[in-house]
């Protein structure tokens, strides 16, 4: 079960590192050493294998006696900046659709010029852009969704049908990454699965002793420790309650009875 687990959490992590980084991702530039290194930044849009659509900063580095740089889409200038960190920001709208090359040209103190590496890029429209987004970011969040579904149906399964923990009252636990919550229902408290349905407002827990399924909020450890002492309390108590018999308890059932509404 625990190979299970770490099985299914690294599947989990690889995803959404894929998921992050097929979001991020923007056209790979080379560094010059002599000269001006270009970036091209997302700020808000699509960008993925050099089509882009939406918010763009254009940033350059370079040497110090460097005091101006020009901007340039298809060696026509678009803007330019005279204090570093240089940069300009654009939008793809402003220009035609289409592959174009990016690049800049600054000028140094001592009346030198220098150019940036090329960066290629093709321009389409918003609609290529989310729908190219969604062909590959659907399938993903499927797959993550699907494993986080697994997570949840195999667990219930394989414990289905299983006796309640046995853990004495008062027992201290050790709660692990995912932290520890209270049954709503039975008031004792139990580790968190790392792997449980995050519904926002809670994890879908089912309580390891009442077998009671609900939404289980992060307990501070000061809540943990005082349902701990809540057991003991429990513990005590019923070692001082003398049992009672059969009939005795019927007695009392009996008495009790007389005091509800019919």
């Amino acid at each position: 079960m625990v190979q299970y687990n770490l099985m299914i959490r690294n599947l989990i992590a690889i995803f959404i590192l894929t998921l992050l980084l097929l979001l991020t991702i923007v056209p790979a530039v080379s560094a010059q050493e002599d000269g001006l290194t270009l970036k091209l930044g997302k700020d808000f849009g699509y960008a993925w294998a050099g089509e882009i659509q939406g918010t763009f900063s254009l940033r350059v580095s370079g040497p110090d006696k460097l005091l101006r740089v020009e901007f340039l889409i298809d060696e026509k200038v678009i803007g330019e900046d005279t204090q570093p960190p240089f940069q300009f920001q654009f939008n793809t709208s402003n220009y035609a659709l289409g592959t174009h090359r990016l690049i800049a040209v600054g000028y140094t103190d001592d009346g030198g010029r220098l150019y940036s590496n090329q960066i290629n890029v093709n321009f389409v429209t918003s609609e290529e852009g989310w729908s190219s987004t969604g062909r590959f970011l659907i399938p993903i969040l499927a797959v993550v969704f699907g494993i986080m579904l697994l997570s949840f149906v195999i667990p219930w399964l394989m414990n289905r049908g299983k006796p309640k923990v046995a853990v004495p009252l008062g027992t201290p636990r050790n709660y692990g990454v995912a932290g520890g919550t209270i049954c709503p229902k039975c008031e004792r408290p139990f580790s968190r699965n790392l792997l449980s349905p995050n519904l926002l407002v809670g994890k879908l827990e089912r309580c390891p002793y009442c077998g009671k399924w609900s939404l289980a909020h992060r307990a501070s450890a000061a809540e943990l420790a005082a349902a701990e002492a809540a057991e003991l309390e429990m513990t005590s108590e019923r070692e001082q309650t003398p049992a009672l018999s059969e009939e005795e308890r019927l007695r009392r059932d009996l008495e009790d009875s007389r005091y509800e509404d019919i």
